[in-house]
């Protein structure tokens, strides 16, 4: 079993949880749907949409565990089948998010999807390129993009109903390591 030590556990889980800075300029972005308001259109939207979310946020989750792999164990991942596992779910993932018909309800929504989508789809391509050495500019180049991709789809949650995804910061070990933290003064 791989083990991380206290500091590099640490700054792991700092780096996973800090928030990116928006990527969408809040002009740009469609005003959200009205929670409890969706017609007919936007509910065929959401069902259709259920799978590709559920694809994304499983490519993000194998990347994520990837990372993980690769810190503690600081040997090349670039050919590591939980990746080609990933890339698989995030093609599934796009063409069904592609062939979807966005109403104008479900615009917002559909924006943070896609910068999701995007940005896996970078961090894939970066761990393919980097993550044959494991120094930190090689995972930092898989993390911004992995970082980025988790706050679109929490924020996408909050677009439309019937979307939900949990935020690293409220998992059960950010909490233990929150609790752990000396006291800043």
């Amino acid at each position: 079993m791989l083990k991380l030590s206290a500091h590099e556990g640490q700054r792991l889980a700092d780096r996973l949880m800090d928030p990116p800075l928006p990527i969408m300029d809040a002009s740009e972005a469609p005003a959200p749907c009205p929670m409890g308001v969706v017609d007919d259109a936007t509910a065929t939207y959401v069902a259709a949409m259920r799978e590709p979310f559920e694809l994304l946020r499983q490519a993000e989750a194998q990347l994520a565990g990837l990372m993980v792999l690769a810190t503690a164990s600081r040997q090349a991942i670039a050919s590591h089948p939980m990746l080609d596992l990933a890339a698989d779910a995030m093609r599934e993932a796009e063409d069904g998010i592609r062939a979807v018909r966005v109403p104008p309800r479900a615009r917002h929504h559909h924006a943070h999807v896609l910068e999701a989508m995007g940005a896996i789809q970078t961090a894939i391509q970066a761990a393919r390129r980097c993550l044959m050495r494991g120094d930190e500019t090689a995972i930092d180049a898989v993390l911004m993009p992995l970082r980025a991709a988790h706050q679109n789809l929490l924020w996408a949650t909050g677009a439309l109903p019937g979307f939900e995804i949990v935020a690293l910061s409220q998992s059960c070990c950010a909490q233990h390591m929150a609790a752990n933290r000396p006291e800043q003064p």
